[in-house]
């Protein structure tokens, strides 16, 4: 039987939170509007329409389209994690795993931010915001992913940074695993990890 191991990209995959948070703290104060660090990354990991409806801003859709605009401008703060290109090959050398992405980016954002870090060949399933009726923190995406890979849940596991993917995973009946690289506080997950991963390699043991 197969394994699906799901994951999310921001924060978990590929290191965007310089990108995301600078580019919305500029989109904000280019409307009087000022932040400062922290307080936009309390938004980190939401989907960037509810990013800006949680801080409250007037006509989200236009800022939304606005903030998407800045992404490039700190596109030089984005990268890879260290260890994540050769978690994902040892994964994919066993035949029995599944390879999935549940990510909150739409489908461009994910061309755009992903594919030129070379990776997208590891996957077989990509669930994009906007596949499904809810998003995260419901378990719609995740169990699409797995209606996708015709994996049973009891063989899954969804691998990602913020406390919506752990809410998630568990809604969709899932493990959850905490990637702890991209999370400044670990203690907000409380006792409900299933897994806890210091370093992308260890996703590849004792699972």
């Amino acid at each position: 039987m197969k394994t699906a191991f799901i994951f999310d990209i921001d924060g978990t995959l590929l290191n965007t939170e310089q990108m995301y948070m600078k580019s919305l703290q500029l989109t904000l104060a280019n409307h009087g509007i000022n932040k400062t660090y922290d307080e936009v990354y309390a938004v980190f990991g939401l989907p960037s329409f509810e990013s800006l409806q949680y801080l409250g801003v007037n006509n989200p859709k236009a800022m939304q389209a606005e903030w998407q605009g800045h992404y490039h401008e700190f596109w030089h703060e984005v990268n890879l994690f260290d260890g994540v290109s050769a978690m994902l090959q040892l994964l994919r050398t066993n035949q029995q795993n599944a390879l999935a992405v549940v990510t909150s980016n739409t489908a461009t954002e994910f061309k755009d931010h992903v594919t030129p870090f070379g990776i997208t060949q590891y996957f077989d399933s990509f669930t994009f915001a906007g596949d499904t009726p809810r998003m995260k923190p419901f378990p719609d995406p995740i169990i699409h992913a797995l209606a996708d890979l015709d994996v049973d849940s009891s063989k899954a596991i969804y691998i990602g940074d913020s406390v919506h993917d752990m809410q998630a995973a568990h809604a969709a009946g899932i493990d959850f695993g905490l990637a702890t690289w991209g999370v400044k506080d670990i203690a907000k997950f409380g006792d409900e990890l299933d897994y806890l991963f210091k370093h992308p390699l260890d996703i590849t043991k004792n699972i």
